[in-house]
């Protein structure tokens, strides 16, 4: 730990400057919004019944398991004993404790603390650290749990991994994601097969025989996330399904579009330097125009796309009814629209080719790449609601794939730091009318 710590030291400028941008803009928002917004009105309320030890109590809105409440516990006692609101301690935590141990761990699981700082200040992600909500805890904890399997520390792995799944339910998904991939990695002599003209289905054999024959190995390391695998299935049976509150406005459903929603996202964000992207961009454009059977996956790609948005596109009630999501707005006047909804598949695909262009040309391991995609679907589809900080764990994991030594990332640094002021400023002060108590933007 105490290495990491050194790290913090030795980051630079841009570290230092993040935490002082922190410390303004968290006094800036909680001198402005001096009372719950949205769903932290749910949280807080539930905190404060937990610190009138009131255990017993569960506020029927809330979706989520109560990790994030005895978690925060301690730390919001410590802070009310200095004068704090429970409110404000709440978010302090959120603000400083959880977002440093992220980047610490990233640091290291990147192997690349630019990358790290840059995953740290992602909008759809930065914005959320400043209030009471879930998804900073969410990231920290599998942060930690993915580190610690990687370190071969697997029994305290396997606590960060309950206490991940305990904060929100989906990350099962990345539990088992990072058992997979941590065994995937330990065997990567096996899985580089020498004739690549062999078929799919021989490599797939070799890989099942291969799992066979490791199977007292396999169970040994994970057998505690196994655990956690198991009594998660017990939880659905008894509880009926994914979420504990609010099951009406949160039930599963197929909503496949929501790959097309995330790849423009991974695109802006991907881990590479602009200049980069830019220059794989005009590789595969040229390529596309150039070459028949570019032209063919792209076509193939581009048919997908359409029947994704076509069949399995999914309007949930809040996206036309809540005007205080940016999402309201996208959708209003673009994605409800046909003309708009469909030529943006022509994007979807161009984006899907360029990705994997540059996946094909940095030479990524395929069975982790096929592995990724997997439960990036898997995790994203069964949402109802189009909310662009569920790409968060997506985002970390592919940040972590994508082991690209890169000369710099400042540019997107400085870029994203500036859209980050700007998005809240604009929930802090941008006035409108709306149906709530309270109107401000938000993803």
């Amino acid at each position: 730990m105490s290495k990491q710590i050194n790290q913090l030291f030795t980051m630079g400028y841009e570290i230092y400057f993040t935490f002082l941008l922190n410390l303004t803009l968290s006094l800036y928002i909680n001198y402005v919004v001096t009372i719950p917004y949205m769903d932290e009105e749910f949280h807080l309320d539930q905190m404060q019944h937990y610190l009138d030890s009131d255990f017993a109590y569960w506020n029927p809105k809330l979706t989520t398991p109560p990790m994030l409440y005895f978690l925060n516990y301690p730390f919001i006692v410590l802070l009310s004993k200095m004068g704090f609101s429970t409110l404000i301690a709440c978010r302090i935590i959120n603000t400083f404790i959880y977002p440093i141990i992220t980047f610490l761990v990233l640091s290291k699981l990147f192997q690349n603390k630019q990358k790290a700082l840059l995953f740290s200040i992602l909008p759809t992600i930065y914005f959320y650290n400043f209030l009471f909500y879930t998804d900073t805890l969410s990231i920290t904890l599998l942060s930690l749990s993915s580190q610690l399997l990687q370190s071969k520390y697997y029994f305290i792995s396997s606590i960060f991994s309950l206490c991940s799944v305990m904060s929100r339910q989906t990350n099962i998904l990345w539990i088992v994601y990072i058992c997979i991939k941590d065994y995937l990695e330990q065997n990567q002599i096996k899985l580089q097969f020498k004739d690549p003209r062999l078929s799919i289905s021989f490599h797939l054999n070799a890989l099942f025989n291969m799992i066979l024959s490791d199977l007292r190995t396999i169970i040994r390391n994970y057998i505690y996330h196994i655990c956690i695998l198991i009594l998660f299935i017990v939880f659905l049976y008894k509880n009926g399904g994914v979420v504990l509150g609010d099951k009406d406005n949160h039930q599963l459903v197929f909503h496949f579009a929501q790959i097309m929603y995330f790849m423009p996202v991974l695109f802006i964000y991907f881990p590479i330097n602009w200049n980069t992207l830019l220059q794989y961009t005009q590789l595969s454009i040229k390529r596309l125009l150039l070459s028949r059977n570019a032209k063919f996956t792209y076509l193939i790609i581009l048919i997908i796309c359409l029947e994704i948005v076509h069949d399995w596109t999914y309007i949930h009630p809040f996206i036309l009814s809540d005007n205080r999501h940016y999402v309201f707005y996208i959708w209003r006047r673009i994605l409800s629209k046909d003309i708009y909804r469909y030529t943006l598949c022509f994007i979807y695909a161009l984006i899907i080719v360029i990705i994997s262009r540059i996946l094909i040309i940095r030479k990524e391991q395929t069975f982790q790449l096929i592995l990724l995609f997997i439960f990036t679907t898997l995790s994203l589809i069964f949402s109802p609601l189009i909310e662009p900080r569920y790409f968060s764990i997506p985002l970390l994991f592919f940040y972590q794939h994508c082991q690209f030594v890169e000369q710099t990332l400042k540019k997107q640094i400085t870029v994203f730091t500036l859209i980050n002021c700007i998005i809240i400023y604009v929930f802090c002060e941008i006035k409108f009318s709306c149906d709530f108590p309270q109107c401000r933007f938000m993803f």
